[in-house]
């Protein structure tokens, strides 16, 4: 007979034929054990190296794939001369360049590696109209005289004292003669030509030098190494640009919808301003320099081209100086920030359209590393920007109508009574030039200046 419930007890206490039985089964059953964890180890051990060898192929297999495209691209490179360079921000004081991978759709003859416009917009733009005007120096000069409207004759010098000496503004001597520029008094060319009149005179007091770039450059650089003024006529590079420009329909496709800056003036006067804010710790320091019940002189708006275009082409009874103005305005930022950072939609393409201003030494770009970028104004007729010194050299071109400028010698500003410092139009002058008060600024009245009327590829240099 059995007894069922001896396993644990046979260990211990029974020594028979049942004790010996149920360690063999416990050997067995170990045994079983061992064997099931062997498999199970020889399984995963299998399967763990296949899955690693498929890792490390597909990693291989990536690597050799970023080889390959990285060879295509040194080889599509140097057959197309296209980088394909990451855009690197490395503005450091010995490199000022920064490369923009050129655009693979069209490459513009004129673009440098460091500014521009590399869209495919303006890409597809420039492919469309540069076969339209290929490189013809006489038609772009043929181009530019039909453009200019209006000619002019200069009064005469008068010298003051004999340290003071005359001189051809058409044919000036090789550096810049003594007492240059000459100089007349600001209340004869005011009389001569009220700035409120937008219709020419025949005569006007000019003393600066126009010097022919295809004659005359060398002696141009003269005048630039001495910092002085002058005037460039009949640059090439210039010429391209205003036929482009002039185009019909070309800055309506250039502009596009991008809305610009704009500032908008009940009359034809535009005074810049710093907008005074609450917050202005500046402003704050100097809260007694601004006038009691003093407001903004325009209203800074954002415009597409379209839009502008739509308020300054209107007719003559509609210009007058009481008549509302508005002065659209483009900016390219380059070296401030070639991603165009430093302006909403700015407007890169002018490194492209303006090339003579891309940051690379030559007649116009002195010192390319100080670059502030290039500001484009569209002007209605009658638009008055008034006087005011910059901070840096200036280069200034017309592209199409005509713009007079006055112009004053830095040692005249004490007779120019400018805002104080402090003042939200600081750098400009007090003085309404359509209507000088000379009870309030007499000094203005012993200011002396001279005046250029800028014509459509001319180049002034300040």
């Amino acid at each position: 007979m059995q007894r069922r419930s001896v396993i644990h007890d046979s260990v211990s206490v029974d020594v028979g034929g049942a004790a010996s039985m149920s360690t063999t089964n416990e050997r067995s059953a170990r045994q079983r054990r061992l064997l099931k964890r062997r498999k199970k180890v020889a399984f995963r051990s299998h399967y763990g190296t296949e899955i690693g060898t498929f890792l490390f192929l597909a990693l291989a297999c990536f690597v050799l794939l970023g080889c390959f495209i990285l060879v295509g691209f040194k080889i599509y490179d140097a057959l197309t001369g296209t980088t394909h360079t990451s855009h690197r921000h490395r503005w450091e004081a010995d490199d000022y360049t920064d490369e923009l991978p050129f655009n693979p759709i069209y490459q513009v003859k004129e673009a440098i590696e460091s500014v521009g416009d590399r869209t495919d917009r303006y890409a597809k733009l420039r492919m469309q109209i540069d076969p339209l005007l290929p490189d013809d120096p006489e038609r772009s000069a043929r181009r530019v005289q039909e453009l200019t409207t209006h000619t002019y004759q200069t009064h005469p010098m008068d010298p003051h004292n004999s340290d003071q000496m005359t001189y051809d503004i058409y044919d000036c001597p090789d550096t810049p003669p003594t007492g240059y520029p000459f100089a007349w008094n600001i209340m004869r060319i005011l009389q001569n030509w009220p700035t409120d009149d937008p219709q020419p005179r025949s005569h006007i007091y000019q003393g600066l030098c126009v010097f022919d770039y295809t004659k005359d450059y060398d002696k141009a650089m003269t005048y630039r190494n001495a910092e002085v003024p002058f005037v460039v006529i009949n640059d090439p590079a210039v010429h391209k640009t205003v036929e482009r420009w002039n185009v019909p329909g070309y800055m309506q496709s250039l502009l596009g919808r991008v809305e610009h800056r704009c500032e908008y003036s009940a009359n034809n006067h535009f005074m810049y301003y710093t907008p005074v804010g609450h917050h202005d710790r500046h402003y704050k320091r100097h809260h007694d320099k601004i006038p009691e019940g003093w407001t903004e002189p325009t209203e800074q708006l954002r415009l597409t081209f379209r839009e502008w275009l739509n308020h300054a082409n209107v007719t003559d009874d509609y210009l007058g100086p009481d008549m509302p103005h508005w002065y659209f305005r483009l900016i390219g930022c380059g070296s401030m920030g070639n991603d165009g950072s430093c302006d909403r939609g700015s407007s890169e393409y002018l490194y492209d359209e303006l090339p003579y201003f891309q940051p690379k030494p030559n007649l116009y770009i002195r010192e390319p590393k100080e670059q502030k970028g290039i500001h484009c104004r569209f002007g209605m007729k009658g638009v008055i920007a008034e006087n005011h010194f910059d901070g840096s050299r200036n280069a200034i071109i017309v592209l199409g109508g005509s713009r007079r400028y006055i112009l004053s010698h830095p040692n005249e500003c004490e007779n120019l009574a400018l805002f104080p410092k402090g003042h939200p139009s600081a750098r400009h002058s007090a003085v309404d030039w359509s209507d000088p008060d000379l009870q309030e600024y007499p000094e203005f009245e012993q200011a002396a200046a001279n005046e250029v009327v800028m014509q459509p590829g001319q180049v002034l240099y300040l």
